[in-house]
């Protein structure tokens, strides 16, 4: 009887281990087909590698226009998140709760989300990647709009997949089981996780209800989601269901260089175009975006060959976008910038019927699109649909001012028109009209609506002023500086030659940070605030001005001004890729460890060449000594001077802080009343060891390290030793030295190093029996008893002195 069951275990066994097999075999198939023309862009080396992060979900700013997240003029967009690959998404040990089963993937639109999961889903098909992975399943939500009418789970992944027929719970309630639902913000139906409750695989319901409870876990509670959405789209799946929350965050520095000289095939024109992008911050954040990246490149490559080399002719976005357009078929153009308008809330896919509501036939669309890619794309999918997208967002934003504008052309009354859309702009303080706006001053420009003189520029300018602490400020400057790239200069000159603020609102001081640092031609390099009442605002626009292109500061002291943590993530941020500042100093502030934790996410970055860091009484203990420790041993080439000075970080912080940073390699560091002891003196004393040392002066005052930890830093200075100050009150004069032998050969004391060297002698505690040295008037005594240091002390005092009088007297 054993044995029959035996046989029959083992016959189920290998059945069910055959089939998932072949379920495996034909569904690698199915997503190689799929993805052809990725894997051909991926064998030709076309496809830059995704970036992504993990990064905590806060729903108060995803509502934000996505210009907003790849513009660093909002600061908040600065802040560094750890780096993520897409196998760390992907991993999961199950010890969560049963309901944290979805990773989500947030990104603007156009930034790579979709590459990604399809980049994923290949390798996981062709076994390069994710061998843990059991089956990998990925769905679009555009696709998912197409299904009307009910059905189940199963039916679903086969209406995807016709070739799995032998689907069923136990192959699909597994681990490590994944499910891709790429572009929730393309969704028609809202996610309503009210609905009701399905569990069985086979019962037929609704597309979004089946969504739903797989998220929920009501269906396949052991599979696990990746979702990936647009940021606004995200805040209809609960917090409580989310295992992971990630970013895709666009084309990095060097892959932006490497996008335009792929795109535009000349190296020098290549570079000349890259410069272009460069001299515009706003450009160079949005080209993060590869289909802006894409266009900025094309457009470029033509204006570049076009122009005087020895001229620069700059080209602000309205102009790049209107050179990308303006070759094309004008009436689609004209079709497509109405039916943009109508859609300025809307997702950016196009399905057939959207397109008649537009008066636009299909056949005009798809000739359109193979015409003009960059600026609508045709895309295929599930049964055969067809659907066309506009080539970024932005695009879409582009078309609509052209119809906003071509509307306003036949109206007298432009000014009241646009005056209203500015009030708008202000009203939304999520930004959504930014852009739109932004093109619609620009294309003011271009086609002459308005004459420069025209009020509507000086009530937009009186806005931002009386707005200026708000995000809806960076929206209209953006705009106005579409229509004048030099807008406010005026403004700022007058502050600098009556220094009275514009803005009653605001104080002086507040306006005068981004003035001085931000204008043009700027020659400032130190600024010493010390000791004023600056606080964690004025820090904010002290950032701003630090992160502007014109910005030469190189010295920033802010000692005793008040900030607390908060200011150290704005200046944590400029940190991070404001190379020019070479020295920080925040003494006598409270900035505790989430303060150095925020100072440390700038400072582990390459882009960061701080030298001189002070840091004295500034409320940091072990664990703020950590983050330092840490992102000084991603970044260790730059400091060279540190002041922990009167911070309890103790033994652990100092030897985690020695361990990871080579401090034979600084030349200053002060660490007087840190709580050492002996513990912290081992590494101190093998950094002094190093023959290449560079450390010239060493505060260890006011730390208990007694004897020991003096004999420690001792035995480090009597190899290569460079040291040419030492503070250490334990000196010669603990209550038991055993410092016996002193060499001071070839060191140049003179009279005030001798003097120095006294009060330790003069101590009835110290007991150095033998001092020796080439510029004392004995070569070698031992046993010195106080009256015989005192009487060589003062001999080696009137020798000095006597060879000074001797001497002749320099020129200089």
């Amino acid at each position: 009887m054993m044995f029959v069951f035996y046989i029959f275990h083992l016959y189920v066994f290998s059945g069910t281990a055959a089939s998932l097999m072949d379920l495996q075999i034909c569904l690698r198939n199915a997503l190689k087909n799929k993805y052809q023309e990725l894997n051909e862009a991926h064998l030709s080396n076309s496809l830059l590698p995704s970036r992504l992060c993990f990064r905590p979900l806060n729903a108060s700013v995803l509502q934000q226009q996505e210009f907003r997240f790849v513009d660093k003029s909002n600061l908040d967009t600065l802040l560094n998140f750890p780096p993520a690959q897409v196998a760390r998404i992907l991993s999961c040990d199950c010890k969560h709760e049963s309901s944290k089963r979805t990773v989500i993937t947030l990104g603007v639109c156009g930034v790579g989300k979709s590459t990604t999961v399809q980049r994923c889903a290949l390798e996981w098909a062709e076994e390069n990647w994710y061998h843990g992975i059991r089956l990998l399943f990925p769905l679009t939500f555009w696709e998912l709009n197409v299904l009307k009418h009910k059905l189940s789970l199963i039916e679903l992944l086969q209406t995807f997949y016709p070739e799995l027929k032998e689907l069923d719970v136990s192959t699909l309630n597994n681990n490590n089981v994944w499910f891709i639902l790429d572009g929730l913000d393309e969704y028609h139906l809202p996610l309503n996780f009210s609905c009701r409750r399905v569990n069985d695989i086979l019962e037929v319901s609704k597309v979004d209800i089946l969504v739903t409870n797989l998220i929920r876990g009501n269906l396949l509670p052991k599979a696990h989601i990746w979702i990936t959405t647009r940021h606004a789209a995200a805040t209809q799946i609960p917090e409580s269901f989310l295992l992971k929350v990630t970013e895709v965050l666009g084309f990095s520095d060097e892959q932006k260089e490497q996008h335009f000289r792929a795109v535009i095939g000349n190296v020098d024109l290549a570079n000349k175009a890259i410069d272009h992008v460069k001299v515009s911050r706003s450009l160079d954040f949005l080209c993060q975006i590869p289909p802006i990246c894409s266009i900025m490149a094309n457009v470029l490559k033509k204006h570049v060959e076009t122009v005087d080399k020895f001229k620069f002719n700059p080209l602000n976005l309205t102009q790049i976008y209107t050179n990308l357009v303006q070759t094309s078929n004008p009436v689609i153009v004209s079709k497509l910038g109405m039916l943009a308008l109508r859609w300025m809330d809307q997702n950016n896919v196009i399905y057939e019927h959207d397109l008649k509501e537009g008066n636009i036939s299909f056949e005009e669309a798809s000739a359109f699109s193979k015409e003009c890619p960059l600026v609508l794309r045709e895309e295929k999918g599930l049964r055969n649909t067809t659907v066309f997208r506009f080539g970024q967002s932005s695009i879409r934003e582009f078309l609509a001012a052209s119809a906003e504008i071509d509307n306003m052309e036949a109206n007298p009354l432009r000014f009241g028109r646009c005056q209203y859309l500015v009030e708008q702009a202000l009203q939304n303080p999520e930004g959504k009209m930014d852009v739109f706006l932004r093109f619609i001053f620009g294309l003011i420009k271009e086609r002459r609506v308005l004459e420069s003189s025209n009020q509507l520029f000086a009530y937009t300018k009186k806005m931002l002023l009386e707005n200026i602490l708000s995000d809806s400020a960076i929206g209209l400057f953006h705009c106005l500086r579409e229509y004048d790239s030099q807008v406010l200069l005026s403004e700022v000159k007058k502050f600098q030659k009556l220094n009275i603020s514009p803005v009653s609102e605001l104080t002086n001081m507040q306006w005068s940070f981004p003035a001085i640092l931000s204008t043009e031609g700027a020659y400032l390099r130190e600024l010493d605030l010390g000791y004023n009442s600056i606080s964690d605002d004025g820090v904010s626009q002290l950032a701003e001005g630090l992160g502007h292109e014109h910005c030469r500061l190189k010295t920033l002291r802010l000692q005793g001004c008040g900030v607390t943590a908060q200011a150290c993530m704005y200046l944590g941020t400029v940190l991070g890729y404001f190379w020019r500042l070479w020295e920080l100093d925040l003494s006598r502030n409270d900035i505790g460890n989430d303060g150095l934790q925020h100072l440390a996410d700038g400072l582990s970055s390459s882009k960061c060449h701080l030298k001189t860091l002070k840091l004295s009484q500034c409320s940091i203990e072990q664990k703020g000594t950590s983050y330092l420790a840490t992102a000084l041993e991603k970044n260790p080439e730059y400091l060279k001077v540190l002041d922990l000075s009167i911070n309890m970080v103790g033994d652990e912080g100092a030897n985690e802080l020695f361990g990871k940073l080579d401090i034979s390699k600084m030349k200053k560091l002060e660490m007087y009343h840190c709580g050492l002891t002996a513990s912290s003196c081992v590494s101190i004393g093998e950094a002094l060891k190093i023959e290449s040392s560079t450390l010239l002066e060493l505060n260890l005052s006011n730390n208990s390290l007694k004897d020991q930890g003096f004999e420690r830093l001792c035995e480090g200075m009597y190899a290569w030793c460079r040291l040419e100050k030492l503070n250490s009150h334990s000196g010669f004069s603990s209550e038991e030295s055993i410092i016996c032998e002193l060499d001071l050969s070839d060191n140049d004391l003179q009279d005030k190093g001798v003097k120095k060297l006294c009060m330790g002698l003069r101590s009835p505690r110290c007991s150095l029996e033998k001092i020796s040295g080439q510029s004392l008037p004995f070569h070698s005594v031992t046993r010195l008893t106080q009256v015989d240091i005192a009487v060589s002390v003062c001999l080696c005092l009137c020798q000095h002195r006597a060879e000074q009088t001797a001497s002749p007297v320099s020129s200089q």
